[in-house]
């Protein structure tokens, strides 16, 4: 029993801005998918709190909020 408690406990653990990256980016497909204003208001505020929580840098922040402005450009586009 100590033994599989202690394999346990040896489980890598996922650092806080790899989560903030997969879960952001998961949202951002699903918006990209359904276009609903409701996600990208989520996604907007996800991205304030990853980066005010120090999960992502305000550099990763603006690069998603630039790469969010070319896909909502790229909708008015194909419009």
């Amino acid at each position: 029993m100590a033994e599989h408690a202690t394999s346990a406990s040896a489980r890598s653990v996922i650092p806080p801005h790899q989560i903030a990256t997969a879960v952001i980016g998961a949202k951002l497909i699903a918006f990209r998918v359904n276009r609903r204003p409701e996600q990208l208001a989520h996604l907007l505020g996800m991205t304030r709190m990853a980066a005010e929580l120090g999960a992502i840098t305000q550099e990763e922040r603006q690069q998603f909020l630039a790469d969010l402005d070319d896909l909502m450009a790229e909708e008015v586009r194909r419009g």
